[in-house]
Formats: C-alpha cells, sequence, structure tokens
C-alpha cells in the first residue's frame, strides 16, 4: 500500500514564479507541495476560509470611507481623481512595514487610521489585512507541522517586516529554509539560510544601440527568433525584461504575434488590446466626447450579440442613416431618423432607440446605467475595474491601465515580464530593455539584488545625464544577452 506523501510548502512571490514553480514541480512528481505566497501561507495556517483583502473588496470600502468625511487634512483632496488608489497604495505599505497607524501621531495619520477603520468594517468577515491575517495564523502556530510541513523560501530577496514575526515564529515549529540571492538582508531570520551560487556569465558585454521602443522590440524579437531557429534555446529559456514595462508593452502584443513568437506576458496583457476591453473603450469614447455617427456604429457593431441593449435595436436602422452626416446631439439624431422614416415608411424605430440614445447623451453621469445596459461579462468586470479607483470622467485614463491576466502558459512561452518578475524565476537567455532609462536608476540596495537576481553579473554604468546619452542603448553577455534604452542605468 502506497503510503501518503508528507505535505511541504514552497514560498513564492510573483506571477512568473508561480507558473515556473508548479511547472518543475509536475516534471519532478513532486506530491505534496503547497506552492503558496507570504498572504496565501498565512491565510492557509489562520484557516476559517480567511483569505488577503482584495483591490476589488478594498476600494470600495476606502471610496466610501473618503464619502462619509469628517478628515483633518484630508477633506478638501478626498473627492480628487485617483484618491482611492492613493489611500489604497499608502494603507499597503503601511500594512507591509507592519506600523499600526492608530499608535502614530499626526492628523493625516490619524485619517489615514479613520480610512482603514471604516474600510475594515465594510469587509467580509473572511477578508483580513495582512496584520490582520499575520496576527490570525500567529495565534494557530501549532498547527503549522500538520498545515504546511517544511516550509522553503524560495529566491525572495525580500520579505516585508509584517511576515517576518510569523516566519520566524514558523521556524520553531518546522524546519524553515530561505534560498536567498547574495546580499539580501537575512539579519532576522532565525531559519536556515542557503545562499544561490552565482552563475559565471559566458562571455563579455556587447552593446546594441536602438532608436526608440519600437526599434528595440523589433531587434528583441529579431533575438528572440535566432536563438530558436538556431536551437541554441528553446522559447521556455528565453526572458526578455525591462524596470518599467509600459513603453513597450504595445509594441511587443502588436510584433510578437506577427513574428510568430509565442509571448507571455507575466504582468497581464492591456485589456484595451481584447475585443471586451474595446468594447468598454467605445461606450466611454462616446459618453466623454458625446454622441456622433462614426461613435455609436462603432459602439452598436462590437455591442451586438451580447444580449444587452443594443439586441433590442430595430434591425438595420443605421443602414437608413446618411454616413456623412455628424449627428453630434440627440436632436440631430431625432430630426435623422424622422427624415429616414419619411424615405423609406417601411423603417421603424420602435420604442428603444430613441431611449437608447438619450442614454449616451447623459455622458459621464450615467456611465454605470450606460455600462448595466450595454455591457455583459469580462467587459463589465473590465468597466467596473476602471471605475473603482477613478470618476467616470477620467475613464479614458483609467481603461488604458486597467490589464488582464494573460491565459498564455509560460512554460512553453517567451517571457515578457518587468525585471522584478525575472529575479524571482530566472532564466538562462535575458534581454534587459530600457538599461539607460529613469526607472533603471536607484542606487538601492533591493534594486541591487534584484539585478543581481536577473543576470550573473550586471554591467557597471556611469550616471550621465539625458542630454549626453545615446537615444537607445542595449548590453548582452554570452549566454545572457541584456538589452537597454534611453537615458540612465542602475545596477552600479
Amino acid at each position: 500500500m502506497r503510503s501518503t506523501p508528507s505535505i511541504r510548502t514552497a514560498i513564492i512571490e510573483r506571477p512568473l514564479a508561480y507558473q515556473m514553480r508548479r511547472l518543475a514541480a509536475a516534471r519532478t512528481s513532486e506530491s505534496g507541495l503547497q506552492i503558496l505566497t507570504l498572504p496565501q501561507m498565512a491565510s492557509r495556517l489562520a484557516g476559517g476560509f480567511t483569505y488577503p483583502v482584495t483591490a476589488e473588496q478594498m476600494e470600495p470600502g476606502i471610496q466610501a470611507a473618503l464619502d462619509e468625511g469628517g478628515f483633518a487634512e484630508l477633506d478638501h483632496v478626498r473627492q480628487l481623481p485617483g484618491m482611492t488608489r492613493a489611500v489604497a497604495r499608502a494603507l499597503r505599505k503601511a500594512w507591509d512595514a507592519d506600523i499600526d497607524l492608530a499608535e502614530i501621531e499626526g492628523e493625516r495619520v490619524h485619517d489615514l487610521a479613520l480610512i482603514e477603520q471604516r474600510m475594515k468594517a465594510r469587509l467580509p468577515s473572511a477578508a483580513m489585512t495582512r496584520r490582520d491575517l499575520r496576527n490570525a495564523a500567529l495565534a494557530r502556530i501549532d498547527h503549522a507541522a500538520a498545515l504546511l510541513g517544511p516550509m522553503r523560501i524560495e529566491r525572495l530577496s525580500y520579505v516585508a517586516p509584517v511576515w517576518r514575526p510569523l516566519v520566524n515564529a514558523l521556524s520553531h515549529v518546522v524546519a524553515v529554509a530561505w534560498e536567498v540571492p547574495d546580499g539580501a538582508d537575512t539579519a532576522w531570520f532565525e531559519g536556515v539560510v542557503e545562499l544561490l551560487a552565482k552563475p559565471e556569465p559566458a562571455a563579455g558585454w556587447v552593446r546594441v544601440s536602438c532608436a526608440d521602443p519600437h526599434h528595440e522590440v523589433i531587434e528583441a524579437l529579431r533575438w528572440v527568433r535566432e536563438l530558436i531557429s538556431t536551437g541554441r534555446a528553446k522559447p521556455s529559456d528565453i526572458a526578455i525584461a525591462t524596470a518599467s514595462t509600459a513603453a513597450w508593452d504595445d509594441h511587443f502584443f502588436a510584433l510578437a504575434r506577427d513574428a510568430g513568437v509565442r509571448m507571455y506576458f507575466s504582468h497581464g496583457i492591456p485589456a484595451l488590446s481584447t475585443r471586451d476591453g474595446q468594447r468598454c473603450a467605445a461606450l466611454a469614447d462616446v459618453l466623454l466626447r458625446g454622441l456622433s455617427n462614426e461613435r455609436v456604429r462603432r459602439l452598436v457593431s462590437l455591442c451586438l450579440g451580447q444580449g444587452c441593449a443594443v439586441d433590442r435595436l430595430p434591425e438595420n436602422w443605421l443602414s437608413a442613416l446618411p454616413r456623412g452626416a455628424t449627428l453630434p446631439t440627440l436632436v440631430d439624431w431625432q430630426r435623422a431618423l424622422e427624415a429616414a422614416k419619411r424615405n423609406l415608411p417601411t423603417f421603424d424605430t420602435g420604442n428603444t432607440l430613441i431611449p437608447f440614445l438619450a442614454l449616451l447623451a447623459k455622458g459621464p453621469i450615467g456611465a454605470a446605467e450606460a455600462a448595466d445596459a450595454l455591457l455583459r461579462g469580462h467587459s463589465l468586470r473590465i468597466w467596473q475595474a476602471a471605475t473603482r479607483t477613478a470618476p467616470a470622467h477620467a475613464l479614458e485614463l483609467t481603461l488604458r491601465q486597467t490589464r488582464l491576466p494573460d491565459e498564455t502558459d509560460a512554460g512553453d512561452s517567451v517571457v515578457w515580464c518587468p525585471a522584478a518578475d525575472l529575479a524571482a524565476a530566472p532564466r538562462p537567455w535575458v534581454r534587459l530593455l530600457g538599461l539607460t532609462s529613469h526607472a533603471w536608476l536607484c542606487g538601492h540596495r533591493r534594486c541591487r539584488e534584484r539585478g543581481a537576481g536577473v543576470v550573473a553579473q550586471p554591467p557597471q554604468y556611469a550616471r550621465r545625464s539625458r542630454r549626453s546619452e545615446p537615444a537607445s542603448g542595449a548590453k548582452h553577455c554570452g549566454a545572457q544577452p541584456v538589452a537597454g534604452a534611453h537615458t540612465r542605468a542602475c545596477f552600479q
């Protein structure tokens, strides 16, 4: 009779590391292995179906807390666009630093503590902030051997202070080992520290210069195709990374498919690159810029077939309207529809067409009503995520920033990711973009640790001004090519 495998836990961070660790466990038939992040580990130990509070729960609670008012310093800015997101970011940083806001003096901190208190009162009973989740897990530390077993922290260069008491408490109950890159802060850790071995680079660095991000993406994809076509590397061995991906995302999304390269976006794909995102964009375009023949036609063509208000409109009603007419107001639409009915007696506007156009004519104040009438499924979720952190008047900006999880399998794809994701799950062939941009320019110790986790030997750059720097630059090192662009560099 086969014995049940003993349970053990691997702690990782970042989506790419999660996918790759699961793939490695499947290939080696690791039965009984739990692959968790630190918050998930705390939830598992705390029990009772507890889980870390999500942005979908946190941000509406913060918005409701701000709407109540009664603040000492934040009252005059609480209705500004982006305030919800800024407060959520501040609270997360306070929780990660293990700071009790109620114990700190200062009017602004007291305002944050009040928002936190109001937000927590609106959360489901199972949803917990990180500090509360940590405390709940500490209360059940005696169950760690049965729930977690031996624990191994893999490739984390930094553990937030909020989790350190829990990790140290676990080290006295179960075996806890930390596989850590050189230079990480481990002075607080009471378990076993295992330093990662430093691989030696196969060759020296070679500089590649590019004119702009579009040019960099083309060169990066040429490099990928060369590696794969010559058999030097498989797609799962290749990664392209940068400190901040925004400047390259759209180019990679468009050009990777044309180049026949299967690519995984670890930080998610832009919502506007999907049809669901385009439905949201078309609706936002009408609400923010007003009615027009072209905008309404685009919205109708994208929303047909969803079982929404567009499907209840008269058939072929747009074909009866002149395409050249701009129709910028509801009155112009009514006049054009009446003219179409006179010229074509069989044309019927029905009882839904004018109310549909009147709904769109409300503008941003009717955003919620319009979304409920026209969007379904993923489109509606994208819209709700975009309007959760900013008012409807900022839809154009928030939709552009909204991202969706990439459904591509990272285990058989080239990876495009932030450098932080790559440091948690490194690959033998790496190309770094934007090495001379401001995003890489940081002297902080954690940045140097992250750089050491991405490449075997980070390049040494001198700080230079934007005016004296070439438009773009790239570096690559033997079996670990590295590329960069724009003005400055990190890894000093």
